[in-house]
């Protein structure tokens, strides 16, 4: 092949690959495939972290304590903007809000209770597979790669953002999560993950 020839072969190869969307391509596919298997087999976990929380009013922080089992969850935050300690537990059917002091809450999800009582909502049925690196299950997204991970993932109307991985419970998992709708943005850095149940 002559060199100009080369050249312009080159030039209209390197021109596609410029052009191509941002997803794995097929040996990236089969990583990504077993990265779900291998997340959404992890039913039973404890994440422990800080969760920081920020929207157009105010900005604070909480440590955090997820345990989820199964479709049951118990989340567990200290600090909560300025309120000591709260404390979110549920299933697909119903959630329960709990703060020191006051009765006890509940409602159809979680969300309802967060948004009432803390002034912020994150989808914590929805949130059960994103902090995983993965996408809900029942509803569309659009999502980007790295390294056979999530690095972007958009669903629900929320964007999400993975800055780091962990290589913990015998598998990599997300290390900050970064969860953004309109102005509100919470921030969840992971500490440790333990596998459970």
């Amino acid at each position: 092949m002559k060199p100009v020839v080369s050249l312009i072969v080159l030039t209209l190869f390197l021109t596609g690959c410029s052009l191509a969307p941002n997803k794995p391509n097929m040996s990236n596919a089969v990583s990504w495939e077993v990265y779900q298997e291998q997340a959404l087999a992890l039913e039973n976990y404890l994440l422990t972290g800080k969760v920081g929380i920020r929207s157009a009013e105010d900005s604070n922080s909480a440590t955090l304590t997820w345990a989820q089992n199964g479709h049951e969850f118990d989340i567990r935050l200290k600090g909560p903007l300025g309120q000591g300690a709260a404390a979110i537990s549920g299933d697909q059917y119903y959630a329960t809000l709990e703060i020191p002091n006051e009765p006890p809450l509940q409602a159809a999800t979680p969300e309802e209770l967060l948004d009432l009582r803390l002034g912020w909502a994150l989808p914590v049925r929805e949130a059960q597979y994103w902090i995983k690196g993965i996408p809900a299950p029942g509803s569309t997204y659009d999502a980007t790669f790295d390294d056979n991970k999530l690095a972007t993932l958009q669903q629900q109307g929320w964007d999400i953002t993975y800055d780091r991985y962990l290589e913990q419970a015998n598998q990599t998992l997300p290390g900050k999560v970064v969860f953004t709708r309109g102005e509100l943005v919470i921030t969840i850095i992971v500490r440790s993950w333990q596998k459970s149940g």
